[in-house]
């Protein structure tokens, strides 16, 4: 298995984002403050010696307060001082596809043959799984779909000319984590959103975002979301979970269920959003995997076989196949795994998580949970 050069990743990933300020494990942009619609008047008064400005996103009920640098606020200190007045406030946290600190791939991408394509036969009940994700390519597994027509430019993975994929670790990632749902469950339809960038960075404020859009799907299609599949995430400030991601998870509702990647770290410290209740937080049996009493199943991680594009030395983009490791690829398997039962036995995906994550099940690990083949 080919590792990343991780010093060297995350140069890049500071020179990408300057405004991340890490500590203790956790990452966050620097004087921004996440907080609640109804609760923004509040925190803003507490904060109005050291307030810039607040940018309102009224479409998923947040505010973003930016603090004057100057004022050098320790934000998650600040953000602690508020959560005891009852705001749920939050640091802006960073969700990375770094493999140190986030449930994105463990070692770097290895090309490998043709692998045999999933075939949808239409049979059962339509089930619908969303990928939160760097976004998906044209791969023929996808592009002969009933659902591909509906994937918009800005859903589709950008694989940079100057890709290094030592370094550009998330590229093709979405793309890898479709393939897998749709090998467990060639029968499900997919919602693409991208939230991660190039190079498998996103903050909570565009994770809140892309729940949002996935929300307004539901809205205006009039189709619920069976799965929802994350295979990123991070860890908090205090291991003190956002509240404002844990309400977003919730207007979901019970007829989903939302899957999250464990991380790749080898720790048993609490990893969001897999770590929060509403979530089915998944591992792999193998040393990188975080475990604990929060993860909840574990499936095969390691030189896990999907589709995959690499761009040529001649620009052009070759859509491929590879083998890939890390939770983030064990969380769609559990994803489709849930779809697949739920078409099969025409059942919500509630029950079908109920049925696969029984705990009374031979094969359950107090540091890993369930295990799901």
């Amino acid at each position: 298995m080919a590792r990343m050069n991780h010093k060297a990743r995350m140069e890049r990933l500071l020179s990408r984002h300057p405004d991340a300020v890490y500590a203790g494990g956790a990452a966050h942009r620097r004087d921004q403050l996440l907080v609640a619609e109804h609760q923004s008047e509040h925190a803003r008064e507490a904060g109005a010696r050291f307030l810039d400005r607040a940018d309102e996103y009224p479409e998923i009920g947040v505010h973003r307060l930016r603090l004057r640098p100057s004022a050098r606020v320790d934000v998650p200190e600040f953000a602690a001082e508020l959560r005891e007045q009852g705001i749920g406030a939050t640091p802006n946290h960073l969700l990375r596809g770094e493999p140190d600190y986030i449930g994105g791939p463990f070692g770097v991408p290895e090309l490998c043959g043709p692998v045999a394509p999933p075939v949808a036969n239409g049979v059962g009940r339509p089930v619908t799984v969303a990928v939160l994700d760097t976004g998906i390519t044209p791969h023929p597994w996808f592009t002969n779909t009933d659902w591909w027509p509906e994937v918009t430019p800005d859903q589709l993975d950008p694989v940079a000319a100057n890709c290094d994929y030592a370094l550009d670790a998330q590229a093709g990632h979405g793309t890898f984590v479709a393939g897998v749902i749709l090998q467990k469950a060639p029968n499900a339809r997919l919602w693409i959103d991208r939230v991660l960038d190039d190079i498998g960075i996103c903050d909570e404020l565009e994770l809140l975002h892309s729940l949002g859009r996935i929300r307004r799907r539901e809205e205006t299609s009039g189709v619920s979301v069976d799965v929802v599949n994350i295979s990123l995430g991070g860890y908090a400030h205090a291991d003190h979970p956002s509240s404002l991601v844990a309400d977003a998870l919730r207007r979901f509702g019970s007829h989903t269920v939302v899957v999250t990647a464990a991380g790749n770290n080898g720790s048993d410290r609490p990893f969001w959003p897999a770590a929060l209740k509403d979530c089915v937080a998944v591992g792999a049996k193998a040393s990188f995997s975080d475990r604990g009493w929060w993860v909840d199943a574990h499936a095969p991680g390691v030189d896990v076989l999907g589709p995959f594009p690499r761009r040529r030395s001649d620009g052009e983009i070759e859509l491929g196949f590879a083998r890939w490791s890390g939770t983030s690829f064990a969380a769609p398997h559990v994803a489709g795994a849930i779809a697949r039962l739920a078409n099969d036995k025409e059942i919500t995906a509630r029950e079908a998580a109920e049925v696969l994550l029984d705990t009374a099940r031979p094969k359950t690990d107090p540091e890993f949970g369930v295990e799901i083949g």
